[in-house]
């Protein structure tokens, strides 16, 4: 009998010394790792395409040089919009009055397209930019500049020429005709719209290597 009244007590010691059950807090929630964001280019990245180039912005950019050698943009005459033939038609190109001999240059970089003769130019000049978006024409020469071939990659500023009067120029006034066009089609490229090519004669006419900004203005012969 006394084994029954023991257990009882010994349930209530048991409770007592047993660790208190307690209710769980609020969990707090887990988050996710942020994700790594990557490095900054070392470099700033290139800067888009330009916009295309219009004819005479284009032309701007070349920079062409006087195509006769000592001769100043400022000193090329403005010929462009005088009459030939009693007023049939304008003249579309500059004439810069040199001395006979005195070098022709090319007026950009490019390709010499094509040497020719004829009875209005005499002995001339074809020559292209490097993109081929122009044609630059060369009349009147005295002769070609050795070495000189269709299809031969030019500098600014080589000499592909002399000045002189054949064709149709006055024997007593050696000049240069020199015209730019716009290189349209291949079939006709010597027969493109004309550009006036004073406003954009941006350097004085001189070999590679020679300085410019002592060049004399040539006298006419």
């Amino acid at each position: 009998m006394r084994a029954l009244h023991f257990l009882p007590a010994l349930a209530l010691v048991t409770a007592a010394c047993g660790p208190a059950i307690r209710p769980l807090g609020p969990i707090a929630p887990v988050r996710a790792p942020m994700p790594e964001l990557p490095e900054p280019p070392a470099e700033s990245p290139p800067p888009a395409a330009p916009l295309a180039l219009t004819d005479e912005e284009y032309l701007e950019r070349r920079a062409l040089m006087v195509p006769v050698e000592g001769v100043r943009p400022e000193k090329v005459p403005d010929t462009y919009w005088q009459p030939r033939d009693g007023g049939a038609r304008t003249h579309q190109a500059v004439d810069i009055l040199a001395k006979r001999g005195t070098p022709v240059l090319s007026a950009d970089s490019g390709t010499v397209l094509r040497l020719s003769k004829n009875t209005l130019g005499g002995i001339t000049i074809y020559a292209t930019d490097p993109a081929r978006r122009f044609v630059f024409y060369y009349a009147h020469l005295d002769g070609y500049a050795s070495g000189l071939f269709e299809g031969k990659p030019v500098a600014q500023g080589e000499v592909l020429g002399y000045v002189g009067t054949t064709g149709n120029a006055p024997k007593n006034t050696p000049h240069l005709h020199f015209q730019v066009m716009r290189y349209v089609d291949a079939r006709q490229w010597w027969n493109g719209p004309p550009f006036d090519p004073r406003p954009f004669l941006a350097q004085v006419g001189a070999q590679p290597g020679t300085s410019r900004t002592a060049a004399a203005v040539p006298e006419q012969q």
